[in-house]
């Protein structure tokens, strides 16, 4: 996601080179890499300790590289340009960043007037607050790199008690570097519903109140985290979504974290984390809304045969209908932590009778003229939506009823 290069309050207005900005862009880029495990995408509709939300990150760097350590910036540029790896220029950097930035807060200490202008040039007082788990982020680099490689590790463990061991070993007891730690790990975790399990069990509960004062209140708050990011991935204006697998995943991925805490957890409706995941679930379903009310009218587009002109097959409607239809087989499998079960019922509905007459109207247009290319690949379009939408079986049972017609007309 592209950055902006200016911020609220900035005042300097230099114009700079493509190639300078490309080397700044790629110094920015290398930061924000270098905290990915706790960057979350926006909108970001509720704040956690442990989440740094990117533009966020983005502001706050452009501040620092310009008016804290310009000096370091300059030379982090300089090296990756010269071919150096990103992440390894950044850590090369990243104490002499981190003394600049204790120098600064010193003097900020000392000067209001220098607080209140990095306030300003930073983004305000919202970036301000996000200043100290950036700025903890990078202190705590090389934990945070652990913590991804910890939340790989317990996907393996399929003892539960092994697996509450692990999670007890977690020994962080700073609050914010906990935080960062928590949103680290649950990044890397195929299967967070496990992990909420087993916090559970140590704290002998499944309340908020209990989980929270086990220590664990961090890691339902990065599952939280994580399911809010899943949100930017569907696109907020409809087109059915551009890269159709990338949604999916996102909608998959948050199905996984939301249940993670629902069938773990006892939440109250009203409570500070039951409010978060009423509202999410309602902001990620309501870019779902258009595209669900579009899956049939794609599919009969792409199906039929137009009233008038030639008869060709449009490529992009195709696909559109192709999308939709493997939209709405995520959503159907994910269905229990969305709010769309009307709007799903409906479209499973329509896109099935939909479907099933217009491939069996396709396939009785190949009877009729199997030597028409048209006809062929209006058919095979209709058997693969077919087998997307019911299996792979009726799929199999349309192939063979192409085939014979096929093999008729060859006989002549």
């Amino acid at each position: 996601m592209a950055l902006p290069d200016t911020f609220p309050g900035g005042t300097d207005q230099i114009t700079v080179s493509g190639a300078a900005r490309g080397q700044a862009d790629a110094a920015r880029h290398a930061f924000l890499e270098a905290l990915s495990g706790v960057i979350v995408d926006p909108p970001v509709y509720h704040g956690f300790a442990g989440a740094i939300d990117r533009d966020t990150a983005g502001k706050i760097w452009t501040w620092m590289a310009r008016d804290v350590f310009g000096e370091e910036a300059a030379r982090l540029e300089d090296s990756i340009g010269s071919g150096a790896d990103p992440l390894d220029a950044f850590d090369l950097l990243l104490p002499e960043l981190l003394e600049k930035l204790k120098v600064n807060a010193i003097a900020e200490k000392n000067d209001r007037e220098l607080d209140r202008r990095n306030t300003i040039q930073m983004g305000g007082e919202e970036a301000r607050e996000r200043l100290a788990p950036i700025i903890m982020a990078m202190r705590r680099r090389p934990l945070l790199v652990q913590a991804g490689k910890f939340g790989v590790a317990v996907g393996t463990i399929s003892d539960e008690a092994t697996l509450a061991t692990a999670l007890q070993s977690i020994s962080i007891t700073n609050p914010l570097t906990r935080a960062l730690w928590m949103q680290a790990m649950v990044g890397h975790m195929a299967n967070p519903s496990r992990v909420i399990a087993a916090a559970v069990a140590i704290a002998a509960g499944n309340t908020e109140a209990r989980i929270t004062n086990a220590g664990y209140g961090a890691l339902v708050e990065a599952v939280l985290g994580h399911a809010q990011s899943q949100i930017g991935r569907l696109a907020s204006q409809p087109n059915l979504f551009a890269d159709i697998d990338f949604s999916c995943k996102a909608i998959d991925r948050f199905h996984r974290l939301m249940r993670a805490i629902n069938y773990n957890l006892e939440i109250e409706r009203r409570s500070p984390w039951g409010t978060i995941m009423t509202e999410l679930t309602a902001r990620l379903s309501e870019r779902l809304e258009r595209p669900m009310k579009e899956i049939t009218i794609n599919v009969t587009q792409a199906l039929r045969r137009p009233r008038d002109g030639k008869d060709v097959m449009d490529a992009d409607q195709v696909l559109s209908a192709l999308n939709g239809l493997y939209l709405l087989m995520t959503v159907r499998k994910c269905r229990d932590s969305l709010a769309v079960n009307a709007l799903l019922d409906q479209a499973w509905s329509d896109t099935g009778q939909t479907v099933e007459v217009l491939v069996t109207r396709a396939l009785d247009m190949y009877r009729a003229a199997p030597a028409e290319p048209v006809a062929r690949e209006r058919l095979d379009a209709g058997i693969k939506m077919a087998e997307i939408r019911f299996n792979a079986e009726y799929a199999e049972i349309l192939r063979r009823a192409r085939d014979g017609a096929e093999r008729r007309t060859a006989q002549g």
